[in-house]
């Protein structure tokens, strides 16, 4: 994927929200594209970010659970998206690839806050889930939310006022929605 686009010229997360976004969009279910498809990419993508050494690497169970992490962002995403709750199969499911990457707190110049744990790539994929955390805790992560498009999945940022957005794109993904819902309502008025 270009670094930084984004649909429907949104403007990106911010810093450091925008780790999170960059990584879960590394997948585009709707172009069967995965830039982080095997553990050398991984790796690339994290030593790029400046979240691994040049002499961490990316082990084959590492490799896995970062997979696993991606989409239990993507649903935390989603549930931001459709304002819902995660049912219980869900949550233990993001719970499970969560658990994968611990967090410490720490004192800071501006007091405690989030740190990732661990070592090498485990070590630099926690501190994806540390901007999580530090999000949720100051209410910016409900605004980073998973397009509902069933194929697309793509996170963005809903700047909108009433956090009121629901698409990547209104142009692409919003536009084939509001066409479904038409020849809905135009089928069941033939029918009817």
């Amino acid at each position: 994927m270009i670094e930084g686009f984004q649909p429907g010229g949104r403007a990106p997360a911010p810093a450091p929200l925008d780790l999170v976004q960059d990584f879960v969009n590394t997948e585009v279910p709707d172009f069967n594209q995965d830039d982080i498809a095997t553990p050398a990419a991984l790796e690339g993508w994290l030593l790029e970010r400046g979240l691994v050494g040049p002499d961490d690497t990316v082990d084959a169970e590492t490799f896995v659970a970062a997979r696993a992490l991606r989409a239990a962002l993507r649903q935390l995403a989603l549930a931001n998206t459709l304002a819902a709750p995660l049912d219980a199969d869900r949550r233990a499911g993001i719970d499970a690839a969560l658990a994968s990457f611990p967090l410490v707190v720490r004192a800071g110049d501006d007091g405690p806050g989030f740190a990732p744990a661990g070592a090498g790539a485990r070590r630099g994929l926690s501190s994806l889930v540390a901007v999580v955390a530090t999000a949720q805790a100051g209410g910016a992560w409900e605004r980073l939310k998973a397009c509902r498009q069933e194929s697309c999945g793509w996170l963005f940022y809903d700047a909108s006022r009433n956090r009121s957005s629901n698409w990547c794109s209104m142009q692409v993904c919003g536009g084939r929605e509001k066409s479904r819902a038409y020849r809905r309502r135009h089928s069941a008025r033939e029918d009817g």
